[in-house]
C-alpha cells in the first residue's frame, strides 16, 4: 500500500509516523518549508486521547522527547462569575472498553515544539515546498496527485491533512464549508512575572481552563501556560517564558465593523472598558498584555458532519472538522484521527479488511467523536457571546446547582467513551522534567 498525505501538521505528521511504524509506505507533501512549519504560536494542551495517539504512533525517541519537554497542567475546567466567585469546577473522565474510568491527563507544550517533535525523523518522508493542486481517480484504482510544480504522484490512498482551507476537502466534499458563527474572539497573553503571579489568585495559575461567565454579554477565558526551561526549539522572543493567555468572546455585531483594523492598544482599552466592573485582577491582567500579541479572530466552524460516500480519499483534523479554539480540542481530535486511521490502514495492508469498507468505518467513527467536539466548541463560543441576560443568569444558576449536586454535574460533563477499536488508554505516568519545574 502506498499512502499520500497532504500536509505535515499535527495530524498529518502523527499519521505518517504511525504508518511507517506499521510498515506502510507513505509520503507527505507539505507546501511550506521545514522552518515555516515550526513558526511560533500559542501553547497546546495535549489530552489523554492525544497522548495515546502519540505514544502509539511515534517512535519511542519522539515520545520520550515529548514527555521530557511537556508539562502537566490542571485537569479541571472551572467557571466563575465576573467577581471570581466559583460557579463550577469539573474534571473530564474517560470510560474505557474494560469498564475502567480514568481521569483525563493533560500536558502543555508550545505549538512549535510539538510540530518539531512530530516531524523529527520524517526527513525522508516529507517533501517540503510541494503545493498540492488537485487529484484524479485513475482507471487502475490509483489516485493521482497533481502539484503546482507540474509534477504528479500516484498513490493507493490520499489523506487530506491540509488544514481548515483544505484543497482536498474542497474538491472531494465541496458542500462542507467553514461557517462564520457570528462570534469574535480577542486574544492576548501576559508574561508571568513574580508581581503578576502575586496579584492573581493561585487557582488561575495551575494550567486549568478558567471561564468567566458574567451577567452581561461576553465571556473571558484565562489559563496559564508554563514554558519548559530546557527547550529544544529555538524560540522567538515572543515565546520565551511562562505566560497567562486570555481570550474575550463577544457577538461580532457588538463590535465596530473596523475591529480587525484596531491597533493593539485600542483593542486592549476596548476589552478593559467592557470588563470595568469585573474583578480588578482581571482588569489588571489584560492591561499588562504584550501588545505585540493581541489579535482579533472571527470564529468559524464546520457544521455537523453528515455521512458521505467513502472512497480512496479521506480527511483528518481541521481539514474535515475545523472547530473554534474555545475548548482546545482541535489538535487532540486530529491526533485521535491519526491513530484511528493508522489502525484502519494497517488492517487493510495486512489483508484483514477491504480498503473502502475500512475507510468508511474510520469516517463513521471519526464523525461521531468529531461532531461531539465541534458541537461542544461551537456551543461554548455561542454561549459566551449570547446577549440574553435571562439565559446567562439561568446558565450560572445551573452551574451553581451542578457544583453541589454531582448527578447534575455528570450531565454537564458526561464521561467520554474511548473510541471503538482504539483499545484501552494506557499511558506512561512517568514524566521527565527539569529541576525547576
Amino acid at each position: 500500500m502506498n499512502v499520500g498525505i497532504i500536509g505535515s501538521g499535527i495530524g498529518g505528521a502523527c499519521l505518517a509516523h504511525g504508518l511507517r511504524k506499521n510498515g506502510i509506505k507513505v509520503k507527505v507533501y507539505e507546501r511550506g518549508s521545514a522552518t515555516s512549519s515550526i513558526l511560533p504560536g500559542y501553547g497546546i494542551y495535549v489530552d489523554t486521547f492525544g497522548q495515546q495517539a502519540m505514544q502509539e504512533c511515534l517512535p519511542e525517541t519522539n515520545w520520550l522527547t515529548f514527555k521530557k519537554i511537556s508539562k502537566p497542567v490542571g485537569g479541571q475546567t472551572r467557571f466563575y462569575d465576573e467577581h471570581l466567585h466559583l460557579l463550577l469546577a469539573a474534571q473530564r473522565d474517560i470510560h474505557q472498553e474494560d469498564g475502567e474510568i480514568i481521569t483525563e491527563d493533560r500536558m502543555s507544550i508550545s505549538r512549535s515544539e510539538l510540530i518539531e517533535v512530530l516531524n523529527e525523523g520524517l526527513s525522508d518522508t516529507v517533501q517540503w515546498n510541494k503545493t498540492f493542486e488537485r487529484y484524479e481517480h485513475m482507471q487502475n484504482g490509483k489516485v493521482r496527485l497533481f502539484f503546482t510544480d507540474k509534477s504528479h504522484e500516484d498513490v493507493d490512498v490520499l489523506i487530506g491533512a491540509d488544514g481548515s482551507n483544505s484543497k482536498v476537502r474542497k474538491q472531494y466534499l465541496p458542500a462542507i464549508k467553514r461557517l462564520d458563527i457570528g462570534v469574535t474572539l480577542t486574544v492576548g497573553r501576559v508574561r508571568l512575572t513574580q508581581a503578576l503571579a502575586a496579584s492573581l489568585p493561585p487557582y488561575l495559575l495551575d494550567g486549568s481552563p478558567n471561564n468567566i461567565v458574567p451577567k452581561s454579554p461576553g465571556g473571558l477565558f484565562v489559563s496559564l501556560w508554563r514554558a519548559p526551561v530546557n527547550t529544544r526549539v529555538k524560540a522567538t522572543s515572543t515565546e520565551i517564558g511562562d505566560f497567562v493567555m486570555w481570550a474575550y468572546a463577544a457577538a461580532t455585531n457588538s463590535y465596530p465593523n473596523t475591529i480587525t483594523d484596531f491597533p493593539a492598544e485600542s483593542l486592549c482599552d476596548l476589552i478593559c472598558s467592557r470588563i470595568a466592573s469585573w474583578d480588578p485582577n482581571l482588569h489588571t491582567l489584560i492591561k499588562q498584555s504584550d501588545m505585540e500579541n493581541i489579535s482579533v479572530i472571527r470564529l468559524r466552524s464546520m457544521d455537523h458532519l453528515l455521512p458521505w460516500r467513502s472512497s480512496a480519499v479521506t480527511l483528518l483534523g481541521d481539514a474535515i472538522h475545523n472547530m473554534t479554539p474555545m475548548v482546545g480540542m482541535g489538535a487532540n481530535t486530529a491526533l485521535r484521527d491519526a491513530l484511528l486511521l493508522t489502525q484502519t490502514l494497517t488492517r487493510v495492508a495486512s489483508g484483514h479488511e477491504e480498503l473502502i469498507k475500512a475507510i468508511s468505518d474510520y469516517e463513521q467513527q471519526m464523525r461521531t467523536y468529531a461532531n461531539e467536539a465541534v458541537d461542544i466548541s461551537l456551543r461554548t463560543a455561542l454561549n459566551a457571546a449570547d446577549r440574553s441576560m435571562i439565559k446567562r443568569i439561568l446558565f450560572r444558576t445551573v452551574l451553581r446547582v451542578a457544583q453541589t449536586l454531582p448527578p447534575i454535574k455528570r450531565v454537564l460533563f458526561p464521561i467520554t467513551k474511548s473510541a471503538q477499536h482504539q483499545g484501552k488508554i494506557k499511558l506512561s505516568t512517568t514524566h521527565s522534567f527539569s529541576s525547576t519545574q
